[in-house]
């Protein structure tokens, strides 16, 4: 690996005297040439139609096959136990970490940085740590460049600072990648701050990654786990007797991701038994409640990832950490749900990641160390390792009895080891001083009596029942859900206080505020004194900049400890607004009293110290805030200030991938406390950003109203790409430019800004009204997916359109051709991606639709050809590319039964049952073949082969049934059944199925239709299969 020194390596070394074995500590940054499996290709799109909950980020198209050597920044913390590697330009993660002494990893350091599309913007890789903020796991800087700061603390220890701002949210995340000289564990206090005054979603999952093998243990206190939905099973004994503890056990199924829950305990991790080896994290429990273990399935298609992520390191699991139970995806009815971040609130937390070696496992650890102790015949034993140096006695008691003790002196990873003669039955504790360590075989005392599992005999109301929708879809960033179920409520209960409140709330994201504040004055005309509904009131008053009403209304909020702190510092931002700096510094005192993390508040002291020449407070000001954030650009900016140090200059902390993006955002918090000097002196910051010049030219428009035009003529200028308004702020900057020019340009950034907060029918409208005058593909695509599904001409004219502009782009012919193939054009799609792919091959993506195109038109031989000549990265859609090959394969087979040529048509039913990697797909320990061993049994017994026949038949019936689920495939064992005469077997699947489509299962009743050869079925459930699936069980069903 080539290391190449950069400016800034810290050597903070450390008196040695002349004792070689004094600990030294260091850290440094440095680039190093990585082999780097690359992406590109960012999609200049908005992210609107596709995910609206991350935009205004954008996806990445393409992932590199072969490597290439690229530089990486890496910041190196160590000393004389461990090693700690950290990428602040890939999402800040950690990458790895090494136990010095034996060499092993205690966190996964892969050793090539392999990009797959895995993350909600694409790209990913795996090992380290991944730090995950916002709204679901795999955060949208995972794989980009975040601020970062690395820091000698005055206590002697390094630490590297990473962070970044969450755009969707504007929340705000930091995480201290902390080291001291004495320690064999690193820590991570993490910090995260909602600086919105509205409610975010809340999401956090510490993602680490530990290698695998066959003797790895997983050490995770519970006596259960929850899915995703919520739904709790056994742990760590399975309803099958599968003890899932241990990694060579769980070589069944598909991927594992369970959340383990069920004990107080505030560590877990996992043990290498052959190489004696162990990994661990600990936190206080009510930090970090959350264990997950998530494992590749064993099968290839988990084992065909290892190869895709990595190239000599193997495969891996992740124990991740989280401050909730489980990753929860709303939907499934259980005690789980979305939780929720309050307005000005800062959550903060400390873990500690750490190795162990040589003591057999983990029954207790924390900061001073790992303690194992276990009982066999040949007696009871007892295992430390220090994490620090630990100087105490250790106690061993038996039914309250002493019978062992042993004053320990241990530097940090020295062991101790103990066997005890064997004890009578009875309740064992082991003890390290007073609760350094503890550990009991009685561990009754620590298991939780939480209710996992929800009461099938309380029966909710409809009306709590949309509430708690509407609720949950709002946390979940699903606006447009939330208003639906809340407007429901409303008519049915058009009092009800929570949806009006929430309702209110959604109208204000919306800039709707009278329509926001009619909701709240329904409340407050039940409840003028409710605490919700009057802050609620106030910052609606604050942004219609009615200041009385706004600080009377937070005056009553801030009677509640909930709205308390938040409300005191909107108080203090409306005298500032005022210029009543008296008055706006007793305020921010007051929300600092009960809130000591209140960030606005903080800078609203350091800011006010300045307006009012108290360099004094200025200084203890600036220190408190950049304590609570050390990276905090707010503070560099004032100091800036305060020196008139003019014109300012770019904080050196702010080095993320969107740094034009962070200078607005500093910007427009100045011109929100009507500081509109500063706010333009900050915009000089942003280089050669269309949303910048606006903001300049708005905020000139009065004052130097010649330079504001001509900011603006310049916007006119600029490219559209990848220019993103969506701040509730940039509103009316976008309706001011608009009324002065009505150019295509100005249109389009206020439509999306629509869109992005809410405005759907006022966006879309302004798309409209673009007509056909834009000249850049981008806006075409943009406005042919945000169309009704209903204007086909328009849409098709729009994708048209694009490639005029921009032919040499494959993605816009993948999005024609998919446009075609939604819309059952499948003559046109097929013309136009046999065009592309003669074009653009070998791009796979390319060649996937090609594919589907083929099929659909009949066009079996091609679509074969194409598929064994691909070569497909997994994504989301990678299980398309082995549909299309089954059903390929199958439908060529029914042609060649048609004919009569069975022993081809048996040869193709085969095939169709291969799993080839180059489609990106790889084979699963189960799978479903149904389809493929009727159509074998019907050739046989066509060539007078009944033993093989019956074989194949008995298969298909005798295959387990997961639950009451139906598919597809459940026709295939109705005809089953009806071959081999089994008519009692058959009519109870009839009646299942039956009861099954009554409650809604569409695939049910289209199964029992194609069984009674009926294919006049409802369009609504025709219409949702694929063609070519429905051609073969059309076709099934008539052999």
């Amino acid at each position: 690996m080539k290391l190449r020194s950069i400016s800034l390596v810290m050597a903070l070394g450390l008196y040695l005297g002349t004792m070689a074995q004094v600990p030294s500590l260091t850290i440094k940054e440095e680039v190093m040439s990585l082999k780097t499996y690359n992406f590109n290709k960012p999609n200049p799109v908005p992210i609107l139609t596709d995910n609206a909950k991350i935009f205004p980020y954008f996806k990445f198209e393409e992932y590199e096959h072969v490597a290439k050597k690229k530089n990486w920044k890496v910041v190196t913390l160590e000393n004389d136990y461990i090693k700690v590697f950290v990428l602040p330009e890939i999402g800040g993660k950690v990458w790895g970490a090494i136990e010095k002494s034996t060499g092993e990893e205690f966190l996964y350091k892969n050793e090539v940085v392999k990009f797959r599309n895995i993350a909600m913007r694409g790209p990913w890789t795996s090992g380290g740590i991944e730090f995950n903020f916002g709204l679901i796991g795999h955060h949208p800087s995972t794989a980009t460049p975040v601020d970062y700061k690395v820091i000698s603390n005055a206590d002697g220890s390094v630490s590297c600072v990473v962070g970044n701002m969450d755009l969707p949210s504007r929340t705000v995340w930091r995480v201290e990648i902390k080291l001291e000289e004495d320690k064999a564990y690193f820590e991570t206090n993490a910090s995260w701050y909602n600086a919105s005054p509205l409610n975010q979603s809340y999401y956090n999952w510490m993602t680490a990654a530990a290698v695998v093998s066959d003797d790895l243990e997983f050490i995770y206190p519970g006596n259960q786990f929850l899915e995703h939905g919520g739904d709790a099973k056994p742990w760590p004994i399975d309803s099958e007797g599968r003890d899932l503890s241990l990694y060579k056990n769980n070589n069944f199924g598909g991927d594992v991701s369970e959340h383990v829950v069920g004990d107080f305990k505030d560590f877990f991790g996992g043990y290498y038994h052959n190489k004696e080896f162990g990994f661990g994290h600990w936190a206080p429990y009510d930090e970090m409640p959350g264990q997950k273990l998530w494992l590749w399935s064993q099968a290839r298609s988990g084992g065909i990832w290892e190869d895709l992520l990595t190239d000599h390191d193997g495969q891996y699991m992740e124990f991740q950490a989280g401050r909730l139970f489980n990753q929860y995806f709303p939907g499934d009815t259980n005690p789980i749900s979305q939780a929720n971040f309050e307005p000005y609130v800062m959550d903060r937390w400390r873990e500690i990641w750490f190795p162990f070696k040589e003591i057999g496992g983990m029954v207790d650890a924390n900061e001073n160390g790992v303690l194992n102790v276990k009982e066999s015949d040949n007696g009871l034993y007892i295992g430390i390792n220090a994490l620090q140096n630990l100087k105490d006695t250790l106690q061993v008691e038996i039914n309250g009895k002493e019978i062992f003790t042993e004053a320990l002196d241990l530097a940090p990873m020295e062991l101790f080891s103990k066997l005890l003669p064997k004890q009578p039955k009875g309740e064992i504790v082991v003890k390290v001083g007073n609760s350094k360590l503890h550990y009991t075989n009685n561990n009754k005392g620590s298991l939780l009596k939480r209710p996992f599992k929800d009461d099938e005999n309380i029966v909710v109301s409809e009306n709590a029942k949309l509430y708690h929708e509407g609720w949950e879809a709002l946390k979940f960033r699903d606006y447009a859900l939330a208003s639906e179920k809340l407007k429901q409520l409303l008519d049915r209960e058009p009092a009800h206080q929570g949806a009006l409140l929430k309702l209110a709330e959604l109208e204000y994201r919306s800039t709707n505020y009278s329509t926001a504040l009619i909701y709240v004055n329904k409340v407050l005309k039940q409840d003028t004194y409710l605490p919700e509904a009057n802050y609620l009131a106030g910052i609606i008053y604050r942004s219609q900049k009615d200041y009385i009403n706004a600080l009377e209304s937070f005056g009553w909020a801030a009677r509640s400890m909930q709205f308390r702190s938040v409300s005191f510092a909107q108080m203090a931002e409306v005298y500032l607004l005022q210029n009543n700096f008296k008055k706006a510094e007793l305020y921010t005192q007051k929300a600092l009293d009960y809130n000591l993390y209140n960030i606005n508040a903080k800078q609203i002291q350091l800011l006010l110290a300045r307006k009012m020449s108290d360099k004094s407070e200025f200084d203890r000001a600036y220190n408190a805030l950049l304590t609570a954030d050390p990276l905090n650009h707010f503070a560099l900016i004032e100091s800036q200030l305060i020196n008139n140090d003019l014109p300012l200059s770019v904080p050196n902390t702010i080095k993320n991938e969107f740094p034009n993006e962070t200078i607005l955002e500093l910007a427009i918090y100045y011109q929100g406390l009507g500081l509109t000097k500063e706010a333009l002196e900050v915009l000089e910051l942003a280089t050669n950003d269309v949303k910048a010049d606006l903001w300049k030219s708005y905020l000139l428009r009065e004052s130097n109203s010649t330079r504001s035009q001509q900011l603006l003529t310049q916007v006119l200028k600029s490219p559209i790409d990848f220019v993103y308004p969506y701040r509730a702020e940039t509103t009316a900057v976008l309706e001011w430019a608009h009324s002065r020019d009505q150019d295509w340009k100005l249109t389009y950034y206020l439509a999306q800004n629509y869109i992005a907060i809410g405005q759907y029918d006022s966006g879309l409208q302004l798309l409209q009204d673009c007509g056909m005058e834009p000249d850049s593909h981008i806006f075409y695509r943009f406005r042919a997916k945000m169309l009704n599904d209903n204007n086909y001409p328009k849409k098709e004219n729009d994708y048209l359109k694009a490639l005029q502009y921009k032919a040499d782009d494959w993605k816009i012919w993948e999005e024609t051709i998919q446009f075609y193939l939604d819309h059952d054009h499948t003559d046109k799609a097929y013309k136009m991606a046999g065009k592309a792919y003669r074009t653009f091959s070998p791009n796979a993506n390319i060649g996937l639709i090609y594919t589907k195109a083929a099929l659909l038109v009949d066009e079996y031989k091609k679509t074969i050809e194409v598929l064994n000549n691909i070569q497909i990265l997994p994504f989301e859609h990678a299980s398309e590319s082995k549909h299309i090959f089954t059903q390929a394969h199958i439908l060529l087979a029914l042609k060649n039964i048609e004919h009569k040529r069975y022993a081809k048509a048996i040869t193709l039913l085969e095939t169709s049952k291969q799993w080839p990697e180059n489609l990106g797909v790889g084979k699963p320990h189960t799978v479903d073949e149904r389809m493929q061993d009727y159509l074998l049994a019907h050739c046989y017994e066509l060539l007078n082969d009944p033993d093989k026949k019956k074989e194949l038949l008995g298969n298909i019936i005798s295959r387990l049934q997961k639950g009451n689920t139906y598919g597809s495939n459940d026709l295939y064992r109705l005809l089953s059944l009806k071959k081999m005469g089994r008519e009692t077997d058959l009519v109870q699947l009839q009646e299942k199925l039956s009861t099954a489509a009554a409650k809604g299962n569409e695939e049910a009743e289209w199964v029992l239709s194609l069984f009674k050869k009926d294919y006049n079925i409802p369009l609504k459930t025709k219409s949702g299969l694929k063609r070519s699936v429905w051609k073969i069980l059309q076709a099934s069903s008539k052999l």
